[in-house]
């Protein structure tokens, strides 16, 4: 079905000399339920007694371990010099974004910078087109909207647990996080509020 829609994953028979790697990140529905369940567990109260194995039970934590632990395998693959990779997951815009944008970060310094941050997010999410629209949902009441996902939040979250442990490799730190994702919500400016460029172009 999806690779009849023009999704799902090459065929190995047209590959010979590739290595195919499933990483088990699971699908957007899945994420949108675990931060519904993280939400739960923190608005409007926090039951501390509990804190730890209600924490566990959204998952939001085995999300994270699972995106970074995809993103190391990509780093580990160029890093070698050995061979390229080919990063996609089965509509090319999601789990592609965050795996492709954080081996950027580990591999390259420059995207720690403020300067090379700002790139990064226009490079691999802007440009190449993350739904921002369809997954957060800016004017549109439908709360339930089955295309709703934090994909974008998850990222960040991922990179405040890279600069969590070596905060010295970056040039930011949480409080520029916390600016992105304000401003991802605000609908201030342009950058996070369409689905494409072209629509982004237009609405200019």
């Amino acid at each position: 079905l999806f690779r009849s829609t023009g999704g799902g994953y090459e065929s190995e028979d047209a590959y010979p000399n590739a290595e195919l790697c499933f990483l088990d990140i699971h699908n957007i529905h899945v994420m949108r339920e675990s931060l519904k369940k993280l939400k739960d567990i923190v608005y409007p109260n926090v039951e501390e007694s509990h804190w730890l194995s209600s924490l566990e039970s959204t998952h939001w934590l085995e999300h994270i371990k699972l995106v970074l632990t995809g993103a190391i395998q990509v780093a580990d693959k160029v890093s070698s010099g050995k061979s390229s990779v080919m990063v996609h997951c089965s509509d090319g815009w999601d789990r592609t974004a965050q795996l492709t944008s954080l081996a950027m970060l580990m591999l390259d310094s420059y995207y720690r910078t403020l300067v090379g941050f700002e790139v990064l997010i226009q490079k691999e999410w802007i440009s190449f087109g993350h739904k921002f629209s369809s997954r957060i949902g800016h004017g549109d009441k439908n709360h339930a909207d089955a295309d709703r996902s934090p994909i974008f939040l998850q990222f960040i979250d991922c990179v405040w647990q890279m600069a969590k442990q070596f905060p010295t490799a970056f040039e930011f730190n949480e409080c520029f996080l916390i600016t992105v994702l304000d401003h991802l919500y605000s609908c201030r400016f342009g950058t996070f509020l369409y689905n494409c460029e072209m629509v982004r172009e237009i609405g200019r």
